[in-house]
């Protein structure tokens, strides 16, 4: 096996012309961690702000809270406009997103006007709009966003295993709610749900790219935003799905093929399983695509939406979600031979080398973490599961250090019980 060294070598030449942080700070004030990654080759400056105020948090019966609240934040009046159009008008950009444990707010900037477009988020953040005009148009823009993502296949067969699979805390509920639970809510939940969850204990701040002395000042000051205090999650009791062996899940939407989608349990970025993990995804993958027969005609960018292999280590539940097609082949026998692969890659003993999928798995995290945004949320990730910010490093050795033995042992460990979506087309009726 090649060397640590040289596989982390062979991955920066893979990689694009970034710089990468090394030996990245943590420091904690007040409940709030704060991470940052100067880079002073960088002609922007982006934050993520996570704030325990994710599903986890909303009950039952308010499912689409979190998110409304945050799209009410992003919609509310700085200097007489909502804010997402100050900051553009900045030349910056902000949104947001609604996971199980937390929300994220992403803010991006020139690093010319990075300090300014900091500052207004901070006062958005410390005074939200809580007007019926404004809760209205934010309710409006969430309906539509759940519309669009209804349309997508892929999109919906992950919300489905995430609600069976999740582990309680109402953590599997959809991220932005259904409209018909929107419906329910009004200026005074989200004005409650604000007060009690957005607090400084447990938020992470986590920041990349151009970081001078007045941005790294307003930094200071979005991380001071929120009151003090620690919230904790909705207590929820969960009934679990009894199944010794595979669970199959179908739905139906108005899509013009079949996909077929599935999920594996997984390890977190802690686990000695993760380098191995992301090895494993990198040959399912490159199988899959094989496997599927995928026309000549496809490019490999369309290949890559059709057919796949995605690593959550995130999520209070990490997964491996594999997905395929239907309309790239026919959907029986490409669906019942990609199972196959799997069940096959956890029995058979793996025989040769598999320094093609360390490369591949090394590349596909390095272009990963190439934007400002993944790499501020990468930190913030191990920093907050690790206690370490030092994601480049800590990744780049666990691939580099997985052998062939660790691969077929996380096969075995994770591929043995899978959940399976089926996202098919709507029959309709010929008159």
């Amino acid at each position: 096996m090649k060397s640590a060294a040289a596989a982390i070598a062979l991955a920066f030449a893979l990689a694009p012309a970034y710089v990468f942080a090394e030996n990245v700070p943590v420091t904690h004030a007040d409940g709030v961690t704060i991470v940052t990654q100067p880079d002073a080759n960088s002609a922007l400056a982006g934050v993520q702000f996570n704030i325990p105020a994710g599903l986890d948090r909303e009950r039952l019966a308010q499912s689409g809270l979190s998110a409304l609240t945050a799209e009410t934040i992003e919609r509310t009046p700085v200097d007489g406009l909502p804010l997402s159009e100050a900051v553009a008008a900045h030349g910056g950009a902000v949104r947001f997103a609604v996971g199980a444990s937390g929300v994220r707010f992403y803010v991006e900037a020139t690093a010319a006007n990075a300090s300014d477009v900091f500052s207004l988020v901070a006062r958005a953040l410390a005074a939200p709009d809580f007007s019926p005009s404004t809760v209205d148009a934010a309710r409006a823009t969430l309906v539509r966003d759940i519309g669009e993502q209804q349309q997508e296949p892929l999109a919906v067969g992950v919300e489905m295993l995430a609600l069976s699979q999740a582990g309680g805390n109402n953590t599997g509920m959809p991220a932005l709610g259904t409209p018909a639970s929107l419906a329910q809510l009004g200026p005074a939940d989200v004005q409650a749900f604000y007060r009690a969850y957005y607090r400084r204990g447990g938020t992470t701040l986590s920041a990349a790219g151009s970081l001078d002395g007045a941005a790294a000042a307003a930094l200071q000051r979005l991380a001071q935003t929120l009151p003090e205090g620690s919230t904790g999650v909705v207590e929820t009791r969960v009934q679990h799905l009894d199944a010794s062996g595979q669970r199959q899940l179908v739905t139906h939407r108005d899509v013009g093929a079949p996909w077929l989608v599935v999920s594996y349990e997984a390890p977190s970025v802690k686990s000695a399983d993760y380098g191995p993990m992301l090895v494993l995804a990198a040959f399912l993958q490159r199988t899959l695509g094989d496997i599927a027969e995928i026309p000549g005609t496809i490019t490999p960018t369309i290949a890559s939406q059709a057919v796949g292999a995605m690593y959550d280590y995130d999520s209070p539940t990490p997964s491996l979600v594999l997905y395929v097609d239907g309309g790239i082949g026919e959907p029986n026998r490409t669906f019942g031979t990609a199972l196959s692969v799997v069940n096959i890659l956890a029995a058979t003993k793996l025989e040769g080398s598999i320094d093609q999928f360390k490369r591949i798995a090394s590349s596909d995290f390095l272009l990963g973490a190439s934007t400002l945004e993944a790499r501020a949320r990468l930190a913030g990730i191990f920093a907050d599961r690790t206690g370490s910010a030092d994601y480049l490093d800590a990744t780049l050795h666990a691939i580099a250090a997985t052998t062939p033995a660790d691969l077929q042992r996380v096969a075995r460990k994770y591929l043995g019980k899978p959940t399976i979506a089926l996202v098919l087309p709507r029959v309709t009726s010929q008159n």
